[in-house]
């Protein structure tokens, strides 16, 4: 260790000790080094977890395109199926099973009519005799009473009021 001599006021020679030890070389390195790794070490970590998430997302995208696939498919298959019952019950399919099944078409000689008492026949009548006329007859012809004609022609039948 050196020692630097200073001069004092009254003329003496005081020894001061100086620092005569320099820091280590190995020193210097590690504080250099230290940050430097913590620096690699942080972003090797942030890596890490961008590829972890990465391909998480990826993964997630694939059974995504998996799950659209199968409604593709379901909605396909639901189709043929809707196909398939649309032709199972078409008219000449079910007429040829009809047949089959031993019924005939039905000739106008076999209805059989059943009469209802207190009905009403001619306004019935109207709306046949109408119907038979023309194919677009008009439905709304039959039903020409409102709401509350109608109520109060059936309170009237029943008795609970008097015209």
């Amino acid at each position: 260790m050196a020692v630097r001599q200073k001069m004092t006021a009254d003329g003496h020679l005081d020894a001061l000790p100086e620092k005569s030890f320099k820091q280590a070389q190995w020193r210097r390195h590690r504080q250099i080094t230290a940050p430097i790794l913590i620096i690699v070490f942080a972003l090797g970590m942030f890596g890490a977890i961008y590829l972890a998430e990465t391909s998480r997302a990826a993964v997630t995208g694939r059974h995504v395109q998996q799950l659209r696939r199968q409604v593709e498919n379901i909605g396909y298959e639901n189709d043929l199926i809707h196909a398939n019952n649309a032709y199972l019950e078409s008219a000449s399919l079910l007429m040829e099973r009809a047949g089959q099944l031993g019924y005939v078409p039905l000739q106008l000689e076999q209805i059989e009519y059943l009469m209802v008492p207190n009905f009403d026949y001619e306004q019935d009548n109207r709306y046949i005799s109408s119907s038979e006329g023309s194919n677009s007859a008009d439905p709304t012809s039959y039903y020409d009473e409102s709401l509350t004609e109608w109520a109060v022609r059936h309170i009237v039948q029943w008795g609970l009021i008097e015209e």
